[in-house]
């Protein structure tokens, strides 16, 4: 059920996330063994409630959004994450600066409002954390001389983390910013414009048979 980047067969979740979200834009999952990519995505689950890249790897953020991605583009979210255990998991990430780290023990940073605030929403528990001081641990990471968005305050701006750092702030309604998809990261009016959002067939009832 896993998904390889390439010809040398390494396998990771943010390929299964990748192939899905593919397979989802070109409609052609009727292509895909849904119910066998759902399980090993589940099967990266860990004890702690977040995701890991193959089955018994540690946690991280980045993971974590590309397996609950995978698995609302899979329309298993309700049946396939132990809803509760992840959402706490992804609140713990928040730190006192009001930024998020990708693990525990780790450096906040602006990345993560994207990773960890996409897969909240798509659990709907964003009310979780605490928005406000996530936005201004954006805003301080904002370069006053070029107008990008750093990894964190004080650090050189990049196109990476100022792109993560509009999604996060697009997560949580700021002003001036279009609404952003949680799961395809696509604008909201573009899924909504080439029809991605129209109701998958339900396969929770088959998945739930399996597990």
């Amino acid at each position: 059920g896993s998904f390889s980047g390439d010809e040398w067969g390494e396998v990771d979740t943010r390929f299964s996330y990748a192939g899905l979200l593919c397979a989802r834009i070109l409609d052609r999952v009727d292509q895909i063994d849904v119910r066998a990519a759902v399980n090993y995505v589940r099967s990266c689950a860990n004890f702690d409630g977040g995701f890991g890249c193959v089955p018994g790897a540690e946690s991280h953020a980045g993971q974590v959004f590309c397996c609950v991605g995978a698995l609302a583009l899979a329309g298993a979210v309700s049946t396939a994450v132990d809803q509760k255990a992840l959402g706490w998991w992804l609140c713990q990430r928040q730190l006192q600066c009001g930024g998020f780290n990708g693990r525990p023990d780790k450096l906040e940073d602006v990345c993560y409002s994207w990773w960890v605030l996409s897969a909240l929403s798509l659990l709907a528990r964003v009310e979780w954390i605490d928005a406000n001081r996530l936005v201004q641990f954006i805003i301080r990471s904002v370069d006053s001389e070029t107008g990008g968005i750093a990894d964190r305050p004080g650090d050189r701006a990049d196109v990476f983390h100022t792109f993560f750092g509009l999604a996060g702030l697009s997560l949580l309604g700021a002003p001036g910013l279009v609404p952003i998809d949680p799961a395809f990261a696509l604008p909201a009016d573009v899924v909504s414009r080439l029809k991605l959002s129209a109701r998958l067939p339900d396969w929770n009832a088959e998945l739930s048979s399996h597990s």
